[in-house]
């Protein structure tokens, strides 16, 4: 949590819980992440989101997203209720040109893409 509450203290100065009025300050986030790191370590298929407003969400399942510090910068934010993936970006693997998601060929160089793209 620690890593998500440092990005969301880039976007907002002041915090609070998603499920009552207690408020936080920059330095009171951190430490409550870093108490919330020490004491509640996630698994390794779990991960922390932060909104463009800076309100931090636990997403457990790589889909739905349980918010859990509300930005104060941003009180009426529509945070959204599962996490999409951004689309990879694919790169052709002989010229290393990015190319079209779904695309048969290369537009640079022209070489088939059906086996030959790598994701990055």
């Amino acid at each position: 949590m620690l890593e998500a509450a440092e990005y969301a203290a880039t976007l907002c100065g002041s915090f609070r819980f998603a499920t009552s009025d207690n408020r936080y300050d920059v330095k009171g986030l951190l430490a409550l992440a870093e108490i919330s790191d020490s004491e509640n370590p996630i698994d390794e298929d779990s991960f922390y989101v932060v909104s463009p407003g800076g309100a931090i969400g636990f997403c457990e399942d790589g889909e739905v997203i349980d918010w859990l510090i509300l930005s104060d910068a941003a009180p009426k934010e529509d945070l959204p209720l599962i996490y999409q993936a951004v689309p990879q970006i694919k790169f052709c693997s002989k010229c290393g040109a990015s190319v079209a998601h779904g695309a048969r060929f290369c537009g640079k160089c022209g070489i088939a893409l059906r086996s030959k793209l790598s994701a990055i």
